[in-house]
């Protein structure tokens, strides 16, 4: 299937983002600092904005996408959309005053965009309290922490300048922990300025933070109209995760078109990212989460519940929210302080549930991811095997491919990103100085509790490498199964030919006598009895030249056979000789 304008229909235009001459690139700040200076126009810093600034401006770098997060409002690409001053389009200014108005207020709607979770942990229950401004953070913050309270979690959905400036400057937060969460790059080409590099083990090992990796899928049935008429749900979901403030994007996996699936439905991906902080000395401990699109529903309706299946009688729990959104059902289950009773608990703490829970949340989202990958591979294996079943018919196949190379590109993806995953949990579970919760192991007793999701997380990366592997043994199949069909199609024209040689064959001898006979300087002066001879001399003549064809080809037929014969007896007389 080929896309219109000749290209595949995996590529999408839209996405390529070759705009060096609108950002600029890594090895030429022309371009950027004039950006800098129209976006930091008007602009009041605020100290730890500033602080973030100069280190930028001092070796480090790969903090500038951070700083100009904070400038902007959100990622830089977004800057066409807010500058007033300019339209999306190169060398475009805006004229009118209604868009420049509307543009300084949604600028200032991310500036301020706030929504904060804070959940304090007394010794017999969980207190929460939800902030929606900057001001209401900013006095939580400055408030004295009590002393029955255990210790305290915020929970921070997408990311702000306002919430940035409030939490790093009160708890001296580290900026590698916001500049790592607010863009979420597959890989950067050679010019991309807004490349994170990544930090050596022995640095890491010493971080206060760390980050969970995964993926979410999300359906979008065909029926599931906005209210613009022409927009599908998935289009809405789009354009609503470019309004986070964080760089995210639903994509569509193009793979939602085999027989089991609605004509119109759409499965679309997010790469996700969760980022848990924690305090070296004190109670404090923040998590910003990604914010959920609200067009579609989870796939296959979500995860399972954290709760244990009760027992017949027994009462159930109350209820979880819907899993439509990441971060309120985080906050749900961050406050169920005793979600494992089947675990044995030597000193309980309960600073390790909301991490549990995260990781948790995040484990079942790749086992999701995983048995998605394997459902559409099966599919494809049962398309290879009867494609006109399946409606596919032969041109079908040629279709495979370009779902098969979807999946070779997002699956070692999606690999590194467990291995990830399992290197910060590994060395963050490493780095947690209080009591743990332990559970029975039949391996060696007692284990941290956070360590168990490794195991997980290492089945997941496993069963990626297996699908990997099948990935390209089924390209490898698609490919044979292509050459066989175009041999087959080749043999077909072969003896189409040949027919037409032997039509041709038999028509020599015709056309030979009609050419002899037409030696004739009036046609008029032809004869009955010419026609006579011609019929009389070449259909015996044609008919002969056919039966010396059929006699040479089966001569050699059954030469062939007497020497494939004279073979197979000839290697049975050793046997013979051996009895």
């Amino acid at each position: 299937m080929v896309a219109q304008g000749g290209r595949d229909s995996w590529w999408r235009a839209d996405l390529k983002n070759k705009q060096y001459d609108v950002f600029g690139d890594a090895y030429d700040d022309t371009i950027y600092r004039r950006l800098e200076k129209a976006w930091t126009k008007d602009i009041t810093t605020t100290p730890y904005l500033d602080w973030v600034k100069n280190l930028s401006e001092s070796g480090w770098i790969h903090l500038r996408p951070l700083a100009d997060f904070m400038f902007v409002g959100a990622t830089p690409q977004l800057w066409g959309d807010l500058d007033p001053n300019q339209g999306p389009g190169k060398d475009k200014e805006v004229t009118s005053g209604d868009e420049i108005t509307r543009r300084a207020r949604e600028r200032e709607r991310r500036f301020a965009k706030t929504n904060v979770c804070r959940l304090d942990y007394y010794p017999n229950e969980v207190k929460k309290e939800s902030f929606a401004s900057a001001q209401d953070l900013q006095t939580s913050l400055d408030e004295r922490i009590a002393d029955e309270i255990e210790f305290r979690l915020y929970v921070i959905e997408d990311l702000s300048r306002d919430v940035i400036e409030a939490f790093g400057q009160k708890y001296k937060i580290e900026p590698d922990f916001w500049r790592a969460h607010i863009m979420d790059f597959a890989w950067s080409n050679v010019r991309d300025r807004w490349r994170n590099p990544p930090l050596l083990d022995i640095v890491s090992r010493h971080q206060n933070w760390m980050q969970l990796r995964y993926v979410t899928a999300r359906y979008f049935d065909a029926n599931d109209k906005s209210s613009r008429k022409e927009k599908s749900s998935f289009t809405e979901a789009a354009e609503e995760a470019a309004k986070f403030n964080i760089f995210r994007r639903v994509d569509d996996d193009l793979s939602n078109k085999s027989y089991w699936d609605k004509e119109g439905a759409i499965v679309g991906l997010t790469r996700s990212r969760a980022t848990f902080w924690l305090q070296p000395s004190g109670p404090q401990k923040s998590t910003p989460v990604d914010p959920t699109v609200t067009k579609g529903v989870p796939l296959w309706r979500g995860r399972r519940t954290l709760w244990p299946t009760p027992e017949y009688g027994q009462t159930s729990p109350s209820s979880p929210p819907q899993q439509d959104n990441f971060f309120d059902h985080f906050v749900f289950w961050a406050q169920q302080t005793k979600l494992y009773p089947n675990c044995e608990i030597d000193h309980y703490s309960k600073a390790h549930v909301p991490m549990q829970v995260l990781l948790h949340f995040v484990v079942s989202e790749w086992l999701t991811m995983s048995d998605y990958i394997k459902a559409r591979l099966n599919q494809l294996d049962w398309e290879i095997v009867k494609p006109e079943f399946f409606g596919r018919g032969k041109k079908g196949v040629n279709d495979m491919l370009e779902k098969l190379h979807m999946w070779r590109r997002l699956v070692p993806l999606y690999r590194e990103m467990v291995s990830e995953t399992i290197r910060h949990t590994e060395q963050f579970s490493g780095r947690i100085r209080m009591p743990m919760t332990s559970c029975k192991s039949t391996d060696d007793g007692k284990h941290m509790l956070i360590s168990h999701y490794i195991l997980d997380l290492a089945h997941v990366k496993s069963q990626l490498e297996e699908y990997q592997n099948r990935i390209d043994q089924i390209t490898s199949v698609v490919t044979a199964v292509i050459s066989i069909d175009n041999s087959r199609r080749g043999l077909q024209d072969n003896r189409n030919i040949g027919r037409l040689t032997w039509l041709a064959t038999f028509f020599i001898p015709l056309s030979l006598v009609a050419g002899i006979l037409s030696m004739q300087s009036n046609v008029a002066d032809i004869s009955r009895n010419t026609f006579v001879v011609y019929f009389a001399t070449s259909l015996p003549l044609g008919i002969v030249i056919a039966v010396a064809a059929l006699t040479l080809s089966f001569s050699r037929s059954l030469t062939q056979h007497l020497v494939k014969f004279k073979g197979a007896v000839w290697n049975l007389r050793p046997h013979q000789k051996s009895h």
